[in-house]
């Protein structure tokens, strides 16, 4: 009769080979973790470290580590211990859309293998199989999406520490083969040939034959399943372009048929590689920034001293024009203020007045004829005039204008007879009283 027994997946006394795994697992957590906490000088502002690192970027791995399947079919009787785990590595390459979810596609390569040693054969059913060993070699391939919880902590500062939730959907492609070694006994007895069983009875009368044999097969089979992945998966930056982590996983095969597995179980350790810049590339962007800016900054200043310094000169030389006006008024001004009293005193004098209409230096018939009438009463006297120009238009134009009415009085006086000795002093102020009615536009003559 043949002895089962099923062989636990961690033996109390022969886990040896997981504890040592679990122990490296471990070390390199704590490992990871101080290298990260001493390392934080080479990380970014925590402001912008997201935003580089782990927002719309690329990224690869590589992992490695331990599986186990559990639900094979294939009973192990009497098995080598370490056949529960089997090494396990794949890689994969994600896409980082933003700090909290990032999408991506894995493959992983394992194994499992089960073996029967049987201490005692089954005799009642023939050929009775000794032995038998089953290995299979699967191949998982998913497409995936990690979530981030560490982003859903609040005002959370340790960005360099992550821990993914991942799922998705994956398919297995497995091959496997079993090898078994089968012995069997038969009789034959009176050209009958039966299977020798404890039930055999020999016949002394008769002729007997008794034959062994062993038999060896060697099967092939394969599988291929959907299976659904769940991840916890625990990340460490080391620096801005690389991550350690441990990774552990379980999947659930569906429409589990033959040889499949129930479920799978996996112990990773992972290092990933991200397409971000180095420290160093991201220092040397930032700073060619800031000295693009600042070259603009003093650009811009240059500019703006260059064009100061044109108001200025401006300023200075408009200063020199009005302090050059200012002296010409001045002077004109104390002019006009020695003359002030002959002024005066021709105003008490016996006067004519001419007037002229505005922006005119023509005569009337009508003042022609009084201003020669005038003349006839004045001859032999000394005749002085002053002629004037109201203050519309300008200064230029009103002096010349006063000018021609003077000329125009002169004219006439002469030709009534006036001598030109006795017309002095006869000048044009043009608009100097500032008045821009009509009592400016006229020639006064004064008779002195």
């Amino acid at each position: 009769m043949q002895k089962r027994r099923s062989i636990p997946l961690f033996s109390p006394r022969g886990g040896r080979m997981a504890s040592v795994c679990l122990v490296a697992l471990f070390s390199v957590i704590f490992s990871a973790s101080a290298f990260a906490k001493t390392d934080s000088d080479g990380l970014p502002d925590k402001r912008d470290y997201n935003k580089d690192v782990r927002t719309g970027t690329w990224s690869i791995y590589v992992q490695g580590g331990l599986s186990w399947a559990t639900g094979v079919s294939y009973e192990s009787i009497n098995a080598k211990k370490s056949y529960g785990l089997a090494p396990a590595i794949g890689g994969g390459v994600d896409y980082t859309i933003r700090p909290w979810v990032r999408v991506g596609a894995e493959y992983l390569w394992s194994r499992y293998r089960r073996e029967q040693r049987f201490s005692q054969l089954d005799v009642t059913t023939l050929p009775a199989k000794a032995y038998g060993n089953f290995l299979t070699n699967y191949h998982n391939v998913k497409l995936g999406a990690d979530f981030n919880v560490m982003e859903f902590w609040p005002r959370r500062q340790t960005q360099w520490l992550n821990i993914w939730l991942g799922t998705g959907l994956g398919g297995m492609f497995a091959s496997g083969n079993e090898y078994g070694i089968y012995f069997n006994n038969t009789i034959t007895q009176d050209g009958v040939t039966t299977p020798i069983t404890d039930d055999l009875r020999v016949d002394n009368d008769s002729s007997v034959s008794i034959s062994s044999n062993v038999l060896a097969t060697n099967s092939r089979s394969s599988f291929n399943k959907l299976y659904i992945p769940l991840s916890l998966h625990v990340e460490f930056d080391v620096a801005r372009q690389f991550t350690l982590g441990v990774k552990g996983g379980f999947s659930w095969v569906l429409n589990r048929q033959s040889v499949a597995p129930k479920n799978l179980a996996l112990a990773l350790v992972t290092f990933r590689y991200n397409f971000v810049p180095g420290k160093a590339k991201k220092q040397k962007a930032y700073y060619d920034g800031r000295i693009a800016k600042l070259d603009s900054h003093v650009n811009t200043l240059q500019r703006r001293v260059k064009a100061e310094k044109a108001r200025v000169n401006k300023a200075t030389a408009a200063v020199k024009r009005m302090e050059s006006e200012n002296a010409d008024l001045q002077r004109r001004l104390k002019e006009c203020g020695e003359s002030r009293e002959a002024l005066l005193a021709q105003l008490n004098k016996p006067t004519h007045v001419v007037q002229f209409e505005n922006n005119s230096s023509d005569l009337s018939d009508a003042d022609k004829a009084a201003l020669t009438a005038f003349a006839e009463r004045v001859k032999g006297k000394k005749l002085s005039m002053m002629a004037e120009a109201s203050t519309p238009g300008t200064k230029q134009h009103n002096q010349r204008l006063s000018e021609r009415r003077l000329q125009q009085i002169i004219k006439v006086l002469k030709e009534a007879g006036v001598a030109a000795e006795d017309i002095s002093p006869a000048f044009a102020v043009g608009e100097q009283r500032g008045l821009d009615g009509a009592e400016a536009r006229r020639v006064k003559i004064t008779v002195e």
